[in-house]
């Protein structure tokens, strides 16, 4: 079997496990959202992300289209559901920004359920059509694979060097550039766990001391950073080591960042649903019930602004790719 398909095949029978065990659930995409299928969705939307810029393009990028739509919806539950449990339990937050959160899960829930009914995700139809569909790609050798897969990284490294330079790092909107900052870079980090040992660290001899400040306790230990290794795979794509958890720096505090911004605006945007109030008067609102000295949304983007243009200046993704072997 071609180690291309593999991959696929490694996240599909996750996929299939959890499916077939939610049609017996009186909530299927609850139970599914609860057992976690966005993991293997992130894996199967990522191999075909890239697939679709190595061969078979059409057929690609239409199962793209059908994991990020499965994973959007997932990742809109979770958005809401998340609040929910950090409000849960603080008094500050009124019951009606509470049952709003509350209604707008279950809202994206049944959004899920319909989903799986309309595209056959339940019924098998879908796992069907896809597994025809990769019994029969063109897959390519280990060695043509592993040199598509280097141009493709330089490529994406080329358009997130692109996008932050047309922000000249004064983001102004937490969603559509702090968020999707992060997105871009999260990309860099998913596709070695997905693309099961064809993607590894290489070490540099070299005196790295700049990115000592990047190598922290939580970073090195972290278990994101231990790459799969496949003894099938011969060729490799090697990312420099201590650029890679130096993304992952990155990756982690844009995302603690991205989360107290989009706290701002959940509950913001729960105030003005709930009872129709201006942006000044809803924001008035929510710094009542998270206190003065939470963060401006000004402050989190102007510091978003300052760790990413440090990270950009010191050429991080730039020296990312090692090589391939």
């Amino acid at each position: 079997m071609k180690l291309g398909k593999a991959r696929f095949d490694y996240q599909l029978n996750k996929v299939k496990a959890l499916l077939s065990e939610a049609k017996n659930q009186e909530n299927p995409a609850l139970w599914l959202f609860l057992h976690d299928l966005r993991t293997p969705m992130f894996m199967l939307e990522s191999l075909s992300k890239m697939y679709t810029q190595l061969h078979n393009k059409p057929f690609f990028t239409e199962i793209n289209e059908r994991f990020k739509e499965v994973e959007d919806v997932l990742g809109a539950i979770d958005y809401y559901a998340a609040f929910l449990r950090e409000f849960h339990a603080d008094e500050k937050i009124p019951t009606t920004v509470k049952n709003h959160l509350e209604s707008k899960t279950r809202e994206k829930i049944v959004l899920f359920n319909n989903l799986l009914a309309k595209r056959g995700w339940t019924n098998g139809k879908i796992l069907g059509r896809i597994n025809e569909g990769l019994a029969i790609a063109k897959w390519q050798n280990q060695e043509e694979e592993i040199t598509n897969i280097e141009k493709y990284y330089y490529k994406q490294i080329k358009k997130i060097n692109e996008f932050v330079g047309e922000t000249t790092f004064e983001f102004s909107n937490v969603e559509s550039q702090v968020h999707e900052l992060r997105r871009k870079l999260r990309w860099l980090s998913i596709y070695p766990q997905a693309f099961q040992g064809a993607i590894q660290l290489h070490e540099t001899k070299e005196n790295l001391t700049e990115l000592e400040k990047y190598l922290t306790d939580e970073i090195v230990s972290s278990p994101f950073n231990n790459l799969p290794n496949s003894l099938a795979t011969k060729h490799h794509l090697l990312l420099e080591k201590h650029h890679f958890l130096a993304l992952s720096w990155m990756i982690s505090e844009l995302g603690k960042l991205k989360d107290k911004g989009l706290k701002i605006t959940a509950l913001k945007n729960a105030f003005q649903e709930i009872a129709f109030l201006k942006d000044e008067e809803a924001m008035n609102e929510v710094y009542r019930v998270l206190g003065d000295d939470y963060p401006k949304m000004s402050t989190l983007l102007k510091q978003a602004g300052v760790v990413a243009q440090t990270f950009f200046d010191e050429k991080i993704l730039d020296k990312l790719i090692w090589g391939v072997d």
